[in-house]
């Protein structure tokens, strides 16, 4: 699959409205932070927040958003040989996972889709070598998530939605400061719960340890200040919050198989 245009966290005004009566040219994946109003299935439908959908090409779009909207989003086609594809020419790999067209997934690691959109928006714009075959991959990575979500949801495997809410704001937090010091009990403490019952859901929810998850936030972070802000290997250790540099260069290399001094060459 090609990707046309892509956008993470992309910001509207409350009252946005996005209107095709005769649908886009291509699929549209969209993942909505807040709840809309949207067409599923010829019926308008309220979402609940951190919907994900794909919507069809040459079918009506529209959704509403009464609040300010964030949402990630990208376009994709089937092949560069094919730039308009018809409703009936589904991708294959849809078909793989299960994907629906115009259905509303809630997949329960929203944070990881924005963050997958994100690597994809990165590879978009540089396309260092490579990059539709990774975002080819990538996409492979959410469309699993939504089946996983779909599957969840039948078995009956869920965790309240009041306390996942609570653990996924506190990996945000994390996320966007990595250079902070991060134990469970600070996290569980923000979260409003035991150290034991906020380890035991957050494993349970992103497979990975608190600690773990904090490492590879951090590598992915350095990766991005060392290839494209030019920061040199003790500037970036020292803005992740690393107080020996030498412990720096050994998780770099233990995540991404290569030193940072290597990954910058």
């Amino acid at each position: 699959m090609i990707i046309q245009s892509i956008r993470h966290e992309w910001p509207e005004k409350a009252g946005f409205i996005l209107d095709r009566p005769h649908g886009p040219e291509e699929f549209i994946f969209i993942h909505y932070f807040n709840s809309v109003d949207l067409l599923s299935n010829n019926e308008v439908i309220r979402t609940k927040p951190h919907a994900c959908i794909v919507v069809s090409a040459n079918k009506p779009q529209w959704f509403k958003s009464e609040q300010k909207l964030v949402h990630d989003w990208f376009h994709f086609t089937k092949d560069t040989y094919n730039s308009k594809i018809t409703n009936e020419s589904i991708p294959v790999i849809m078909n793989t996972y299960g994907i629906e067209p115009d259905k509303v997934y809630y997949p329960s690691d929203s944070l990881e889709i924005t963050n997958t959109v994100r690597k994809m928006e990165s590879e978009f714009f540089t396309d260092v070598g490579f990059s539709e075959e990774l975002c080819d991959l990538y996409i492979r990575q959410i469309f699993i998530l939504m089946a996983r979500s779909s599957k969840d949801n039948m078995s009956g495997i869920s965790i309240k939605k009041n306390l996942l809410h609570k653990v996924e704001q506190v990996r945000r937090q994390m996320f966007f400061f990595p250079m902070e010091d991060w134990p469970v009990s600070k996290m569980a403490k923000m979260a409003g719960l035991s150290e034991s019952r906020f380890y035991t859901v957050y494993k349970g929810v992103y497979k990975i340890t608190p600690n773990r998850d904090l490492i590879f936030a951090r590598i992915e972070k350095a990766k991005n200040l060392l290839s494209s802000q030019g920061y040199s290997v003790n500037e970036a250790a020292e803005a992740l919050g690393y107080n020996s540099v030498y412990h720096f260069i050994r998780q770099f290399k233990a995540v991404t198989g290569s030193t940072p001094g290597e990954f910058k060459i």
